[in-house]
C-alpha cells in the first residue's frame, strides 16, 4: 500500500548565492519563502535569521555549490542537514526528455550581466513546484520504484519527506 500527500504544511525556503569565483566571498543571497516574504542581501546574519522557522530548503545546485558558502546559516538557524532539496537532481529524474540542468536566465540581457540570486530563488521555487507535480502525475509503480531506490539518499530523501511520500514495500538497507 502506497502513501503520500500532496498537500503540504511544511515550511520551505527557497534560495540562490552569488558567490565571487576565485575568494570565494558572498555578493549577494537571495531568498524566498512560501508566503512570498524575500530576502535579498550579502549578509549571512540577516540571512540566518530570514531562515529561522523554516524546515526545509531548497535550491538548485545548492548541495554541491551554495551549501560550501552558506551552509552554516542552516546550521545556526536550525534546519536539520538532511531537509535540503536539490532541483538539480529531481528535475532529471522527473523530467527524463527534458530535465532542467541549469536554471534559465532570461532576466540577463547580456552574457556577462550579474546574476540575480532573488531572481533565480523564485525560479527555483517554480521548478521545485513543477517537479512537485510531475511527481504526483507519476505512475504510482514507478513513484514506489523511486522512493525504493532513492529514499534514503542525500540527494532525494529530502524530497520524499516533504511531500509525504513512502511505501510500505520494503525498502532495503544500506
Amino acid at each position: 500500500m502506497l502513501t503520500g500527500e500532496q498537500s503540504n504544511t511544511r515550511s520551505i525556503t527557497f534560495i540562490d548565492t552569488e558567490i565571487e569565483p576565485n575568494k570565494g566571498k558572498i555578493l549577494d543571497i537571495g531568498a524566498i519563502k512560501a508566503d512570498g516574504n524575500h530576502f535579498h542581501k550579502p549578509s549571512l546574519a540577516d540571512f540566518t535569521q530570514f531562515l529561522r522557522g523554516s524546515e526545509y530548503v531548497c535550491g538548485h545546485n545548492i548541495l554541491n555549490h551554495d551549501i560550501k558558502y552558506i551552509g552554516k546559516a542552516f546550521d545556526d538557524s536550525g534546519i536539520n542537514p538532511s531537509n535540503i532539496i536539490d532541483t538539480l537532481y529531481l528535475s532529471p529524474l522527473l523530467f527524463p526528455t527534458k530535465p532542467y540542468h541549469a536554471l534559465l536566465k532570461d532576466d540577463k540581457l547580456q552574457t556577462d550581466d550579474t546574476n540575480n540570486p532573488l531572481n533565480d530563488s523564485i525560479k527555483a521555487r517554480d521548478l521545485f513546484n513543477d517537479d512537485v507535480a510531475s511527481f504526483w502525475q507519476t505512475d504510482e509503480a514507478l513513484k514506489e520504484l523511486f522512493w525504493l531506490l532513492l529514499g534514503r539518499t542525500k540527494e532525494f530523501g529530502a524530497f520524499f519527506r516533504f511531500v509525504n511520500y513512502s511505501s510500505t514495500a520494503m525498502m532495503p538497507n544500506h
